[in-house]
């Protein structure tokens, strides 16, 4: 009898594991995950108390990086929760540093420098997308930067992105680096110093349609490198020195990127550790950045679907493809939190190019109605309204937890994904603007 009675349990429990083996349990752990959830009062940057966030400062402990991710560039709702989180991290966990995911080179020698509070919303305006300095929610950020700025309690901003598209990129640096190395009796007359300048005015005027048969490669190169040594090697003040010497960097970076098609999200990654150990060593970092760049686990992308990922192993994607998360995650380890933001429902802008950089034309669109078995949908009919939910610390490879589906890569679609290799956390936004 006992036989038979223990025979009965193993097969019981035979069945209970073959049988979630071959089933689908995304529901059963989208529940599990609710179960963990923390609610949050409001995605509205004004809300003065910040009682409702200490469940994301508690997630994210010591670290000194969190990637704050938008489902895009022009979600209003992501916008407004981000300003919330960065008066939070700024004054109750020490961080004071802000690094936006556009021009590094703008943002760092012009927006960052600038001291009176007048002039910042301008020279936010000429630096800096749009969406986060010309829009009415992009508002609230910067009354509080300048009120921080004028208290003596400064955010430090930067940028991670290689292209040049602000103002200052556009107009006054290549005078600033001429001028510079006069200096340092360097030869600015010389032909390959000349087809350099012209060369990176190409790249700086045609962004993305940048072509290889219109610049001169080899002396690029060869000519920035020269460059480079005559920084390193000066004996200037060496917070100056850094500075130029990332900047020079930052210009490979870009003709990498915009003329051999390189992975921006490499440079992303790239420019965050430079700027974490030589221009804001020993300082707790937030980057402004959107979903898709924060994933930390390079394979999430190929993992929607087998084709996919097939094509990806036979054109070898991985030698070349990688997310600015991952390659953070490679380089600070667990020291990286990744907060990622999904929305429900309302709208949003979408977002065009304009003389080559990218702007929103601030119309709205709908936000894509989700399925029913998305994470969005099973939230909404929970009556979620904002909440935060923590995921397990598994991020930077395959998790083992089941794949659910969602748009938290990108609000313009839906996939089912091992999201936990990728976020530490989400924000779950049922209603934006």
């Amino acid at each position: 009898m006992v036989r038979i009675l223990i025979s009965t349990v193993l097969l019981l429990i035979y069945h209970s594991i073959y049988g979630q083996l071959k089933g689908d349990y995304s529901d059963i752990f989208m529940e599990h995950l609710y179960q963990s959830r923390s609610p949050i009062k409001s995605f509205d940057a004004k809300t003065l108390s910040y009682d409702d966030l200490e469940p994301i400062g508690k997630a994210i402990g010591d670290r000194k990086i969190v990637l704050l991710g938008e489902p895009s560039h022009g979600d209003g709702g992501a916008i407004q929760m981000k300003t919330r989180l960065v008066k939070y991290l700024h004054e109750k966990k020490g961080f004071d540093v802000l690094l936006f995911e556009d021009d590094m080179c703008s943002i760092l020698f012009d927006l960052s420098e600038i001291n009176d509070t007048a002039l910042v919303r301008i020279k936010a305006q000429e630096n800096i997308m749009s969406s986060l300095s010309k829009s009415a929610v992009s508002k609230d950020f910067w009354n509080y930067y300048n009120q921080q700025l004028s208290n003596g309690s400064k955010i430090h901003l930067g940028g991670i992105h290689p292209w040049h598209c602000g103002k200052f990129a556009k107009t006054r640096l290549l005078n600033l680096l001429t001028e510079e190395l006069s200096k340092l009796n360097y030869n600015t007359s010389s032909k390959s110093y000349q087809r350099l300048l012209k060369d990176i005015n190409y790249t700086f005027q045609y962004l993305w349609e940048s072509k290889k048969d219109s610049v001169d490669t080899n002396n690029y190169f060869k000519e920035i490198g020269k460059i480079e040594e005559v920084f390193k090697y000066h004996t200037q003040p060496i917070e100056k020195r850094n500075l130029w010497l990332l900047e020079i960097a930052n210009l490979k970076n870009c003709f990498e990127f915009l003329v051999n098609g390189k992975n921006r999200d490499i440079y992303y990654a790239q420019n965050l550790a430079l700027i974490a150990k030589y221009i804001y060593p020993d300082k707790k970092i937030i980057v402004w950045s959107h979903n898709n760049h924060n994933a930390m686990d390079v394979n999430v992308l190929a993992s929607f679907d087998a084709d996919f990922a097939k094509w990806w192993h036979i054109e070898n994607t991985y030698a070349t493809f990688t997310y600015f998360g991952a390659d953070a995650f490679r380089e600070f380890g667990n020291n990286v939190y990744s907060l990622a933001i999904t929305s429900g429902s309302g709208n949003f802008s979408q977002n065009f190019m304009e003389n080559g950089y990218q702007v929103h034309d601030f119309k709205s669109a709908k936000v894509i109605k989700s399925s029913e078995n998305s994470l969005e949908y099973y939230l909404a009919n929970k009556k979620c309204d904002v909440v935060f939910i923590p995921f397990p610390s598994v991020q930077g490879r395959p998790s083992g937890y089941p794949w659910f589906t969602s748009r938290l890569l990108d609000l313009s679609f839906e996939a089912k994904m091992d999201y936990i290799s990728a976020f530490s956390g989400i924000i779950y936004i049922n209603e934006v603007v």
